[in-house]
C-alpha cells in the first residue's frame, strides 16, 4: 500500500470536462513534486468514471466505490489543496464533504479560490488558510507538507 503523507487535490469534478478538472492539478502536481512532495489526484481515476458512466449517471456500486476510493486518499494525505473558485451548486457537493472528511481527520486544508468569491462560513472555518492566488496556494502546501 502506497502512504502518501503528501498532498490531495480536492476541488469540483461533476458536470467538468477533463480539461477543466486537470488543468490546475497538473500546474500543482508539477510544483509539488519538484519539491519532492508526493501528490494523490482523484482525476487519475476519470477514465473509470467515464467508462461507467450510463444515461442515468455513475451505477451506484460505482459511485460508492469512487467515494471510498478518494475519503482513503484523504486519509493518506496530509494536506488538502482545494478548488474553491466559483464553488456552487452541484459542484459543491462533493468537495464539500471531502474537506469535512480531512477537517475531521485533522488535515491541513488550503483553499484556493477566486479574489471576489465569498465562501461559506463552513469553508472559512474549516480552512487553515485561504489564498487567491493558486502559486501561493501551492506554496502554503508545500510547507505544510514538507
Amino acid at each position: 500500500m502506497n502512504l502518501c503523507r503528501g498532498v490531495y487535490l480536492a476541488g469540483p469534478m461533476a458536470n467538468m470536462s477533463g480539461k477543466e478538472m486537470k488543468v490546475w492539478r497538473e500546474h500543482a502536481t508539477m510544483d509539488l513534486n519538484a519539491a519532492g512532495i508526493g501528490v494523490l489526484d482523484p482525476t487519475r481515476r476519470v477514465p473509470y468514471h467515464i467508462q461507467s458512466l450510463d444515461d442515468r449517471g455513475l451505477e451506484r456500486n460505482i459511485a460508492n466505490r469512487i467515494f471510498k476510493q478518494d475519503l482513503r486518499d484523504i486519509a493518506r494525505c496530509e494536506v488538502l489543496l482545494v478548488d474553491m473558485r466559483n464553488h456552487k451548486g452541484v459542484k459543491a457537493q462533493g468537495t464539500a464533504a471531502e474537506v469535512m472528511f480531512a477537517h475531521m481527520k485533522h488535515k491541513v486544508i488550503i483553499l484556493w479560490k477566486n479574489p471576489d468569491d465569498h465562501l461559506n462560513p463552513f469553508m472559512t472555518a474549516m480552512a487553515t488558510e485561504v489564498h487567491d492566488d493558486l502559486d501561493n496556494a501551492i506554496q502554503a502546501a508545500i510547507e505544510y507538507a514538507e
